[in-house]
Formats: structure tokens, C-alpha cells, sequence
């Protein structure tokens, strides 16, 4: 699962380093320090007429269903999975789904009221114009906060499968090199997260059988040969009376 809903500001087109077209919106920055947060839109066949050129005004407000791409250190692209939409300038969504593995050293935790981690996603779909193919892995960088960190830090391990919702972030920032810096995070939301498997990370796992258990059963061609072939024995009789009983003539039917 990979799914994003939110509302945009459209603010124009651009094309990516091959020359494919976006186009660019910013998701609502929210809290003390709002941040907006840039994506660039690919146009696709699900998007049909609502992603053509001149379809929406610059400044727009666009409900924008997809999925997310992103990529190392650069933008975050998303994939439209439904035709844009024009909404009033007052409504505000920005909702991610998510599912997949977890990455997580807690031996890199800097506070004791967060956590970071990574997910990673193998099964969105292929996406040609950035070059993202079934063979690839979607990284995405998640926190949480304050009781929800603390319960994940309780129930998560590098390899545990979950599923979360939570909000898109963006940050940006100058390095001591003096060049800029951008990041994506998906905040996670309170509650909105649920695990898969064991808790204890090697705890009850299934072992399978030994081989030598499979080769030392008989193979029949059909139900039938491996029924004549059972011993005497192993036949059930499900008639467990020794003589058979005298037909008196009256069966009990009253016709």
C-alpha cells in the first residue's frame, strides 16, 4: 500500500532531467513553522484530461490521489491513480498510507521522545518516466512522537512488516559544506499504525519439517490407490455390529 491524499496549490510545469513533463503543486505546510511541502505530479493515463496543459489556473487548489516516489535526496515525485479535482482553497488534507518492511537501528536514536526509521516499499508499481522498475525498493523516512514513539519502539525491529498512516513533511537546510539539503519525512499519526507477525523478533518461529519426513511418504497417483493400498488395519468399518440384524418387517414408516 502506497497512497497519498491531499490538497495542492498548483504553481506551474517543469520537465525532469530526461524531459518529462510535471507539474509542480505545494502541500499546505501545517504548525508553529509551516513548511510547505513541493512535489511534481507525473502526468499518466489516470489523470486523463484534468493533467493536459492550461487544465487548472496557477494557484489553483487540486485533490490530488496517488502514489508516492521518492528519491535520494531529490524531489518527491507522485503518481496520479484518479483525474485531478479543483476544491475550495479552505480544504486541507494530507493523508499518506503506507505499508511495508521496517529498518530500524535503536542504537541511532538521539532523543528519547522520537523515533526514526526507515520504510521500505517493494511493490508499488513501475514507473518508466523516473526510472523506478519492479526491481526497486522505495525508501521512505518515518518518525513519530512523544506515546507513539515509545509504543513503536516497543513492537518494531529491522524485517517486521506494518502498515501506518501519517502526513507528509519537508525540510530543507544548509550543510556545513554549504551546499542545500532536502529531506522527506512521513510523520506518523496517532494510532494510525498496525503490525504483522510475531512481536518478539526470532520468538515461535515455524520450523519446517525435515526433508527426510517427505521422503519417506509413500506417493499415490490418486485418492483411490492410496485407498486400496491402506492395510486392513488402517480401513475404517463404520458397521460395528458382529451379526446383521433380522429383518423383522416393520421399519417404523408410516406409509
Amino acid at each position: 500500500m502506497n497512497l497519498l491524499l491531499a490538497t495542492a496549490v498548483y504553481v506551474g510545469d517543469a520537465s525532469t532531467e530526461s524531459g518529462i513533463r510535471v507539474m509542480q503543486f505545494h502541500i499546505k505546510g501545517t504548525g508553529k513553522k509551516p513548511i510547505d511541502i513541493p512535489i511534481n505530479l507525473l502526468t499518466n493515463f489516470a489523470a486523463g484530461e484534468t493533467c493536459i496543459p492550461g487544465a487548472f489556473e496557477i494557484g489553483k487548489t487540486i485533490l490530488i490521489n496517488g502514489r508516492l516516489y521518492p528519491t535520494k535526496n531529490g524531489p518527491m515525485y507522485v503518481a496520479p491513480t484518479q483525474p485531478l479535482q479543483a476544491v475550495p482553497e479552505s480544504t486541507t488534507l494530507n493523508q499518506v498510507s503506507l505499508s511495508g518492511g521496517c529498518y530500524f537501528e535503536p542504537d541511532k536514536q538521539r532523543r528519547d521522545d522520537a523515533i526514526n526509521f526507515l520504510l521500505l516499499d517493494s511493490n508499488s508499481p513501475p514507473q518508466k518516466s523516473i526510472g523506478h522498475t519492479w526491481q526497486d525498493t522505495l525508501v521512505f523516512r518515518m518518525e513519530a512522537w512523544k506515546d507513539d514513539a515509545e509504543r513503536l519502539k516497543k513492537f518494531i525491529y529491522t524485517g517486521r512488516q506494518f502498515c501506518l498512516g501519517g502526513s507528509l513533511r519537508f525540510e530543507n537546510w544548509v550543510g556545513k559544506d554549504g551546499n542545500q539539503n532536502v529531506a522527506y519525512k512521513v510523520r506518523v499519526r496517532a494510532n494510525q499504525y498496525s503490525f504483522f507477525g510475531k512481536n518478539m523478533k526470532n520468538k515461535g518461529e515455524a520450523k519446517s519439517p525435515p526433508v527426510s519426513d517427505f521422503k519417506s511418504r509413500e506417493v499415490f497417483d490418486s485418492p483411490h490407490q492410496q485407498a486400496i493400498a491402506k492395510s486392513p488395519s488402517e480401513v475404517v468399518n463404520f458397521n460395528t455390529s458382529t451379526t446383521p440384524e433380522a429383518d423383522t418387517g416393520d421399519d417404523n414408516i408410516p406409509f
